[in-house]
C-alpha cells in the first residue's frame, strides 16, 4: 500500500453478504447471519475508517473519522421504517459518514 492507495479492508465476502442481505432482508435471516455481518461488513468498515482517519485529518481538521461500534462514523445497518412504505428492516449498503 502506498500513501495514496486506499487500505484493503473489504473482501468479496463483503459484497456477497450485502447481496444475500438484499435477497433475504428480514430479521430471522439477519439474526442467523449476524456473525457474518460482524466479520465481513462491520469489522472491515471499522478498519477502513481507522485507516482513513489520519488521511482525513491531513486534509482538514473538520473531517473526523471515528472507528467506534456505536456513535462513530459507521452508520447503523437498521433502517428507520416508521414513515416508509418499504418496511425492509436493513440497509443493503455500508454507510460511513
Amino acid at each position: 500500500m502506498t500513501d495514496s492507495s486506499p487500505p484493503a479492508c473489504f473482501t468479496p465476502q463483503t459484497l456477497e453478504f450485502l447481496r444475500a442481505l438484499a435477497a433475504n432482508n428480514n430479521r430471522d435471516w439477519f439474526n442467523e447471519n449476524k456473525a457474518l455481518y460482524e466479520r465481513h461488513v462491520r469489522q472491515p468498515a471499522l478498519a477502513f475508517i481507522a485507516c482513513m482517519a489520519p488521511r482525513l485529518a491531513q486534509i482538514s481538521p473538520c473531517f473526523l473519522a471515528l472507528a467506534k461500534k456505536s456513535g462513530g462514523s459507521l452508520m447503523r445497518v437498521y433502517r428507520d421504517t416508521r414513515f416508509s412504505r418499504d418496511k425492509t428492516p436493513y440497509k443493503t449498503n455500508i454507510g460511513i459518514q
